[in-house]
């Protein structure tokens, strides 16, 4: 007893410190909209949890120190997280907006706020906020992810390689492209709707970054939003249908969470003809809590997806079919629509995830993921026959209008026939397989076929990320990522179109080398051979990478400023291994290359100043060096192992500077941007016309600019009508004249060095200028209205580098300087508007709610758009006629609507 009397006292002082160490939050929740307080709202953090009152208040008391989630949910509302810091004393975190849910896949993210000083809204000195603008806030950003997309808007007009994706940590970009492909787990909407966004440079708390930005997908079962929901959707893009289930059992005895979701999107015909679509999606999450420290996550997702593509045309071949959206990759077969260029995929992921809350302080994230699977794009070939490309050159009216004595009549009827008859713009299926029987007559192989070629891969990712609460002002991040991957590149027999087998010998070489039977071989090992459906030709070798990176990312935020400086060392080293024995390169096709190996560095750093009364200033800068993509690495993979000349890593220098004024009536950013990249390549293949053989055309060296400006504002004029605007304008260009190297595919001749003349050449592929102005609307009764106009321009066509060489305006005079500049000058697109519109309701009956959304692209057809293309790079060298290869493009659609009803219990 007399024990316990004396250690009375320093139970008491535990007791006393230990509540000294808790804390209470409050704050407010009013929907986005009409800022009116919202009742009813969920407020969870961990185990403490509490609803808002009819004000929309809420009081959550005994939260201890350290970084939290507080979450926050509500019927007819998209989920919300704020990541918040508590300190020793009460913090009041102020208004928190809710947005109604629209159906729309839209990034929620968390916000991060830092409240150990923060004042209320009432206040703005000594303001603490970190993380201004996340993705999903951002007017511009939301914009140009959404209503810029039909116009294949690149923000900044970086490629969209410089934008790194992770599902749960683990990134997902391609290893061979750098570039991610979101229709991997197409159709899992309601799973993947949370996500971590970060812009360009700014900081990141699990990655370094990447130039364009990173984004993080959350998909952990106890996060997802417990639920049964049940989704309909209609469409004329390029499927029809889309249907989704999604059941999410949240965390159940604080132990197992459940996550479940199926998708179908399909269609018969999609808004260009000969297109259709059949994509399936599934997902599995699974986590085990196994205490407060560890949790246990396993994720399997995939999206088996088949469909048919459009292909570019000439204006010439959609003025004759009397459509902007005329597509050669199809015809009839028995009377049913066949495409000849299908794109078939399924590659599932497999992630594994260790959730380690170390304490208060400090979190560890470890995943393991493995992805395998097929990845094939199916296409015409042909073999000493006529091309059955129904646009092939040769048989359009300009070809016979080209000739030296040109038959008016043959023009009139070639005309005529592609007006009249719907048969001669179409592929005629019929006619090869009468073709390929005949030849079963005479004992010989098929003279057409439909080949599909394959880059199916299997990658073994290891990630790890630690996150450190230093203390109320620093932070630090950090992590190990690593992967070995492996990339089979091969082609098959799809379709012998009737035949009997394909003879696997290279017909170019065949002509070029008659007195050489080793040089047509495509495999010496197997000569001659005969293959049949199923079967690889062609070629057939691996891309093997291996890569690891390490980062470091101290974060600092005070009263007037944040500050960070990130930094990441990256190796990495692939090489070929060729399964064939190429007849023209004997030596270097068969067998394990030589390694290319290249150590990369990357650091950026930023720093926010906070001015009284909600204005901030933000700089931000960096320097990377990143090594080459392989597809940029490989002269002709296909053939042999040879790389690039001088292959080096690129580098890329950038900055920029925002204004910021983020207030709830009125949000505003104006940022300025300077991006340089060094050290470039660009490899194209093609038919050379004045070499007579296919060639590989390798510019190195090349150097860009990219620089403009981005604007948004967003303001309030009534509480249930907000106006905004948005501008992107940007000036991205080619600032030298890179080198060039023409190599031989059939190794007929020595390779030929040229210089590009593309210096001040723009950047083609995105509009350099985009706008838009809206207004969105929503009522007290959950009802919901958008209107945009946008507005695109300085649209450039890619170009042909063979066209700004020397040799492409040899022997021309200096009185023939116009068709210097026709040969040599980069075509500007046409700019246009587009209108927009979408309009939607909110239901809730007992527990079940139902959301209906409408929205109408392109309200007044608008069909007239270049959305991109081509110059072709076939060239007359000879006759120097630009039109005789003229330029394929791409329209944007006219008209299109997406009706969206989802039902959730």
């Amino acid at each position: 007893m007399r024990k316990i009397l004396r250690m009375l006292p320093l139970l008491i002082m535990c007791a006393i410190t230990a509540m000294g160490q808790q804390t209470r939050i409050t704050g407010i929740i009013t929907d986005e909209g009409t800022r009116y307080p919202l009742p009813g709202v969920t407020v969870s953090l961990n185990e403490f949890s509490t609803v808002t009152d009819q004000g929309g208040i809420f009081i959550l008391d005994g939260v201890p120190e350290g970084k939290w989630i507080v979450e926050l949910s509500r019927d007819g509302y998209d989920a919300t997280r704020v990541s918040v810091q508590i300190g020793k004393d009460p913090v009041d975190l102020g208004r928190i907006t809710m947005r109604t849910y629209t159906g729309e896949t839209q990034s929620e993210g968390i916000t991060e706020v830092n409240l150990s000083e923060l004042d209320s809204e009432a206040g703005d000195n000594n303001q603490n906020v970190s993380g201004l603008l996340n993705a999903s806030d951002d007017i511009f950003t939301k914009t140009a992810a959404y209503t810029f997309g039909p116009m294949f808007f690149r923000t900044r007009g970086y490629d969209s390689d410089y934008e790194s994706v992770y599902m749960n940590g683990v990134m997902v970009n391609d290893a061979e492209t750098g570039r991610a492909v979101w229709s991997e787990w197409g159709g899992l909407n309601d799973v993947t709707r949370n996500r971590v966004s970060v812009e360009n440079l700014a900081p990141s708390s699990f990655a370094f970054g990447s130039l364009g930005g990173s984004t993080n997908i959350i998909t952990r079962a106890s996060k997802q939003r417990k639920q049964l929901k049940a989704t309909f959707s209609h469409s004329n893009k390029t499927y029809q249908f889309r249907e989704m289930l999604t059941y999410s059992t949240g965390l159940i005895d604080d132990k197992w969470a459940f996550t479940l979701s199926g998708s179908r999107r399909h269609g018969n015909g999609g808004y260009v003809e000969g297109t259709f679509y059949d994509a399936w999606g599934y997902f599995i999450g699974i986590e085990r809590k196994i205490n407060e420290q560890h949790s246990l996550g396993l994720t399997v997702y995939g999206a088996p997806t088949k469909r048919g593509m459009q292909a570019a045309a000439t204006q010439e071949a959609y003025n004759l079919t009397g459509t902007n959206y005329y597509n050669p990759n199809w015809g009839y077969q028995n009377g049913a629509k066949r495409n000849a260029k299908v794109k078939s995929y399924h590659e599932p992921m497999f992630i594994l995830n260790h959730y380690w809350t170390i304490n208060p302080e400090t979190e560890l994230n470890t995943a393991i993921s493995y992805t395998i699977g097929k990845n094939g794009t199916s296409a015409l070939n042909w073999y000493n026959s006529a091309d059955p490309r129904p646009d092939y050159y040769r048989y359009l009216p300009s070809y016979a209008e080209q000739d030296e004595n040109p038959d008016p009549t043959l023009v009139n009827d070639i005309t005529n026939a592609w007006i009249n008859d719907p048969a001669r713009s179409q592929i005629k299926w019929d006619d090869l397989y009468q073709i390929n029987y005949l030849n079963n007559m005479e004992g010989r192989g098929s003279s057409y076929i439909v080949e599909e070629y394959h880059i199916d891969q299997n990658q073994l990712a290891v990630t790890s990320t630690l996150n450190r609460e230093i203390n109320e002002h620093i932070n630090l991040d950090g992590g190990i990522e690593f992967r070995k991957y492996q990339g089979k590149h091969f082609k098959v027999i799809d379709d012998l179109l009737g035949g009997q087998y394909w003879l696997d010998v290279d017909q170019y070489a065949e002509r070029d080398f008659p007195n050489d039977p080793n040089s047509m071989q495509n495999d010496l090992n197997n000569p001659n051979r005969k293959v049949g459906v199923g079967d690889k030709f062609g070629y057939n070798f691996d891309i093997n990478l291996y890569s690891g990176t390490l980062w470091a990312q101290p974060k600092f935020s005070y009263n007037k400023t944040d500050f960070f400086f990130a930094g990441h060392f990256t190796y990495t080293t692939f090489w070929r291994d060729g399964k064939m024995k190429n007849g023209r390169h004997p030596d270097n096709s068969f067998g394990k290359s030589a390694s290319q190996s290249f150590n990369d560095f990357g650091i950026k750093g930023g720093l926010t100043y906070k001015f009284p009364r909600r204005h901030f200033l933000q700089v931000m800068a960096g320097y990377l060096t990143r090594p080459p993509l392989i597809r940029n690495s490989y002269i002709s993979p296909k053939t042999r192992d040879d790389v690039v000349p001088d292959i080096q890593s690129e580098q890329i220098l950038s900055g920029e500077i925002s204004y910021i004024y983020n207030h709830p009536n009125l949000k505003t950013r104006l940022t300025l941007f300077q991006t340089y990249f060094y050290n470039q390549v660009e490899i194209n293949s093609f038919y050379h016309d004045e070499y007579q053989t296919l060639v590989n055309h390798v510019m190195t060296g090349i150097n860009r600019s990219h620089r403009g400006l981005e604007l948004g504002i967003e303001g309030k004029l009534i509480p249930s009508l907000t106006a905004y605007g948005v501008l992107a304008y940007g000036n991205y260009r080619y600032i030298n004249h890179p080198d060039a190297t023409i190599t031989f595919d059939n190794g007929s001749k020595p390779d030929t060095n040229e210089i590009i003349y593309c210096k001040n050449f723009f950047v083609s592929g995105t509009p350099q200028t985009a706008t838009a102005v809206g207004l969105n609307y929503t009522a007290p009764k959950y009802w919901y209205f958008n209107l945009n106009i946008n507005y695109f321009d300085r649209i450039y066509l890619d170009f042909n580098p063979e066209r700004r060489s020397s040799a492409a305006i040899e022997n021309l005079i200096p009185e023939e300087q116009p068709l210097i500049a026709a040969i040599s000058r980069q075509q500007k697109l046409n700019d246009g508007f587009t209108v927009d519109a979408s309009v939607g309701k909110s239901i809730k009956i007992n527990k079940v709610f139902i959301n209906i959304n409408f929205s109408v692209s392109n309200i007044f057809n608008n069909k007239e758009i270049i959305t991109g293309g081509y110059e072709q790079l076939r060239f007359d060298f000879a006759g120097k006629n630009i039109d005789k290869f003229p330029p394929k493009y791409y329209y944007a659609f006219g008209r299109t609507y997406f009706l969206n009803i989802g039902i959730r219990i």
